[in-house]
């Protein structure tokens, strides 16, 4: 959420270093959320339905993830139409604004990505709080499976 959430301060002269270290602080959050809720859904199925729960996961994260993009490439339009009106739509409009007003046209996609990236932060906060309520491993399964 830290590295979203410095994703929605862009602007037409955010440096490149700060945009890959919010992007490092993402893919840190990411590395260190997947595998915990990963290991709790597999604690709640058998050995037996590991191999569909496996599969049931995997289209799971595809299906989302091209959804999720999908909902950000739309939400990215809208705020780009209403930063930029009567640019017309598409890339080659707002090719054409940009050399007309570049600081201005720079300053209304900051804007857009700006908005886009705090529906993002949004949408990791409310999915916080189902993974707070994950199930823990109990301290004797810990203790157990280090030895074992």
């Amino acid at each position: 959420m830290l590295g979203m959430l410095a994703y929605t301060q862009v602007g037409p002269r955010t440096s490149d270093g700060y945009l890959a270290v919010a992007l490092l602080v993402i893919g840190a959050g990411i590395g260190a959320t997947i595998t915990p809720s990963m290991a709790a859904a597999f604690q709640a199925v058998s050995r037996a339905e590991t191999p569909r729960a496996t599969s049931a996961l995997n289209a799971i994260q595809r299906i989302g993830g091209a959804i999720g993009t999908a909902l950000f490439a739309i939400i990215l339009q809208h705020a780009i139409t209403a930063t930029l009106p009567g640019h017309g739509g598409g890339d080659t409009a707002i090719a054409a604004l940009s050399q007309h007003a570049p600081v201005h046209t720079a300053a209304a996609l900051a804007a857009a990505f700006g908005t886009t990236f705090w529906v993002a932060v949004g949408l990791i906060a409310a999915a916080l709080v189902p993974a707070l309520l994950l199930p823990r491993p109990r301290r004797g399964a810990q203790a157990s499976g280090g030895a074992a």
